[in-house]
């Protein structure tokens, strides 16, 4: 796709979608190329200083090429091809490509509800620069919301819109492996998860889970406490119990098939612990599923 550019002006019917474009585009910027080129809204532009400051969310992917970035959240950084940057509202930025290099680049602006909800809560001003090894996926993704913001077709603004939160989706699980502290517990705790989900007929065991991963038991638990709320063993029981319901009413077990197929010690603890979770043994809850 070649290089191109749209704004979109205020649209009050999509405001109540959680995710609205307000501006995406492409463009190829050739070494030594006056930069961001011709065809922006004054808005848009970086004043004499060098900075910008935008009403409005952005990701701006770095297809190629290479360049700086800074912002008031970020001391000065070198970007190279297949780095994200993430620009909040109200934060003064400046990004450019380098003079020897020129880049390629893709972007989208967007608001709402959602996206503010969801741009605060996994995301900040402190990590605007993401490095990815997402790079052919989000030039994929980025080809058809900008397919679609060119087509004169119904629902085109929400179809095109929908694209961002998976956009972002890429994008939060490389900031959960960026090497700092907390992020490399929410991965620790992320790969304890799907090793539970691999084997919910056994009783893991969690310092042994603990050394696989490791870490210390004691960082681990804290770790998985901080990250979901709850302790690993606490976790790793709820996670049987929403399973038992399917093999209760779907799979048609037994309630002794079911805590043996859970690896629970005796259908006595599973019979308990299912009550404490849902508020009746598991046959008066197969009762209730019945008459409803």
């Amino acid at each position: 796709m070649e290089s191109f550019s749209r704004y979109f002006p205020p649209d009050p019917a999509a405001a109540g979608w959680g995710w609205r474009i307000l501006d995406a585009g492409r463009q190829q910027i050739a070494p030594d190329e006056v930069y961001p080129g011709d065809g922006h809204p004054l808005g848009y532009l970086f004043e004499a200083s060098g900075r910008r400051i935008l009403d409005e969310f952005q990701i701006v992917f770095i297809e190629s090429g290479s360049g700086q970035f800074e912002s008031a959240s970020v001391d000065s950084f070198e970007v190279a091809a297949g780095t994200a940057l993430l620009l909040f509202p109200g934060e003064w930025h400046h990004y450019s490509p380098n003079p020897d290099t020129g880049w390629r680049e893709s972007w989208v602006g967007f608001k709402g509800a959602d996206a503010t909800r969801v741009m605060h809560q996994f995301f900040s001003p402190k990590n605007a620069v993401l490095k990815t090894g997402r790079r052919g996926e989000l030039i994929d993704l980025f080809d058809r919301l900008l397919y679609w913001i060119d087509q004169d077709t119904a629902g085109r603004d929400q179809i095109a819109a929908s694209h961002i939160p998976l956009v972002l989706a890429f994008l939060k699980a490389e900031l959960e492996d960026t090497d700092t502290p907390e992020h490399t517990d929410a991965a620790i705790v992320r790969r304890a998860k799907a090793a539970m989900l691999r084997q919910l007929d056994q009783r893991t065991d969690l310092e042994g889970l603990a050394r696989e991963l490791g870490c210390s038991y004691s960082r681990f638990r804290f770790a998985f406490k901080r990250q979901t709320g709850h302790a690993p063993r606490e976790f790793e029981n709820r996670i049987k119990l929403n399973r038992s319901r399917d093999l209760l009413l779907y799979n048609q077990l037994s309630v002794s098939e079911t805590a043996d197929a859970l690896g629970f010690s005796s259908v006595f603890y599973f019979s308990r612990a299912f009550k404490r979770a849902f508020g009746s043994s598991p046959q008066g809850w197969l009762k209730a599923q019945a008459k409803s």
